[in-house]
This record gives structure tokens, C-alpha cells and sequence, in this order.
């Protein structure tokens, strides 16, 4: 009579999970991946080698990830997440570029245009509210993020990217640069119009990243990860 497959037990999952983690896997959805993986190895090689204890059975699988262990899985996973986020960002961004909210949009163009007009410090004025608004905001929902991380003890990637509004401060620098130098040049209509142009994109891009996705996240995240319907959304 053949022997019983040996197959991995619940104690033996949670040893994965904790495995990962020692191995500097943070997000929960990576952890799961892997561990599926990592069982399923297992499993496959107990079939050849039932002898093999669960440890050098989870050595021997762990060796196959290479020098740099789980880190080339991570690294892969962020950047195929981060294209996502960018283009959920874009898809929502291309709402105010259609009719009938262009309207709103050129409305916007020409009311900042106008205001301008009034002073050559106004736009470093306007940027750097727009600026410290951004901030606080953002702060909030990190701090909103990390009570929700401490809650469940689960951080999901797309999640972790969307309540750090992806990078938010690399955005930031083609405005603030234009604050830096336009103030001391005589400024063109065609100058003023692009000022204004760009501050209404970054109105834009602001409420998109700093509202909108978040108000959004829990509908992505569940679309994403079926399991993530039973977390505690805040």
C-alpha cells in the first residue's frame, strides 16, 4: 500500500508567512503569493522525497530564489502594481479632459489667467498653497493608512500606493521650479498661460491622487484582492 502524501498543515502556512517576512516581504498580498508557491514546491518535492522535514524542505525551495532571496519577486511586483496605479490614475485624470467637465476644466484655465494678472508673485503665491494644502492632506491619510495597518496587521501593495498618492512630491517639481524662475522675468501672456495651465493640471492631479483614489481604494482593492473584503475598511 502506497504511503499517505505528506501535505502542508496550518501550523506549517503561518511558519511560510512568518518566513516571509523575515525575509523583508511586508505586503500581505506578496506574502500569500509566495507562500502558495512555496507550499506547492514543498509539496512537489515530498512526493519525491517524503523523508525531507518541512525546514529543509522550505531550504531547499528558498535556495531556488537566488542570492537575493525574495527581493527580485518584490522589486517585479511594485513595478507591475505601480503601472497599474498610474493608470487608474490617468483614467481618472481623462474624466476632466472630456465633455462635459473640459468646461469646468477651461473654465478654471482662465479664472487662474486672470488672477495672474494681478500680481508677478501670485502664481509662487497660489503654488505654495496649493502646496501646503497637498501636504496636510496627504499626512492625514498616511496617518488614517497607518491606523488601519495597525488595526489588521496587513499592509497590501496597491493599498500602500495609493495612501502614499504614488510618489506624490516627484510631481511637484516642474511647478516649483517655475515659481523659482518666473518671478524674476517679464512675464508674456503666452508665459501666463501656461502658468495657468499648469496650475489647473495640478489642481487636477491633486484631487485625483489626494481624493478621488483614495475614496476609490476599497473598490480597486477588492477587484484585486478577492480576500481584501474582509479587512476592516476604515
Amino acid at each position: 500500500m502506497d504511503k499517505q502524501v505528506k501535505r502542508i498543515n496550518e501550523d506549517q502556512v503561518e511558519a511560510l508567512y512568518a518566513f516571509t517576512r523575515q525575509h523583508y516581504v511586508e505586503y500581505y498580498d506578496l506574502q500569500t503569493e509566495l507562500v502558495d508557491h512555496l507550499a506547492n514546491a514543498i509539496e512537489a518535492r515530498w512526493q519525491q522525497q517524503p523523508q525531507l522535514s518541512f525546514d529543509e524542505a522550505v531550504s531547499i525551495e528558498f535556495k531556488k530564489f537566488g542570492i537575493f532571496g525574495f527581493m527580485d519577486v518584490v522589486e517585479k511586483r511594485q513595478l507591475a502594481l505601480g503601472k497599474k496605479y498610474y493608470t487608474l490614475l490617468w483614467n481618472y485624470l481623462k474624466i476632466f479632459l472630456r465633455l462635459p467637465q473640459i468646461i469646468f476644466s477651461v473654465l478654471l484655465v482662465i479664472f487662474f489667467y486672470e488672477l495672474l494678472q494681478l500680481s508677478a508673485y501670485m502664481y509662487a503665491g497660489i503654488f505654495t498653497f496649493l502646496l501646503l494644502g497637498s501636504w496636510v492632506r496627504l499626512m492625514l491619510l498616511r496617518w488614517q493608512y497607518n491606523k488601519k495597518v495597525k488595526l489588521t496587521g496587513k499592509k497590501w501593495l496597491l493599498e500602500d500606493t495609493i495612501f502614499s498618492c504614488g510618489g506624490f512630491g516627484v510631481v511637484v517639481n516642474l511647478p516649483l521650479q517655475m515659481a523659482i524662475h518666473l518671478n524674476s522675468a517679464q512675464a508674456s501672456p503666452i508665459v501666463y498661460w501656461i502658468m495657468a495651465t499648469v496650475i489647473v493640471l495640478l489642481l487636477l492631479y491633486n484631487y485625483v491622487v489626494l481624493f478621488l483614489l483614495p475614496a476609490k481604494a476599497e473598490k480597486h482593492l477588492m477587484a484585486l484582492y478577492p480576500e481584501y473584503k474582509f479587512e476592516i475598511i476604515l
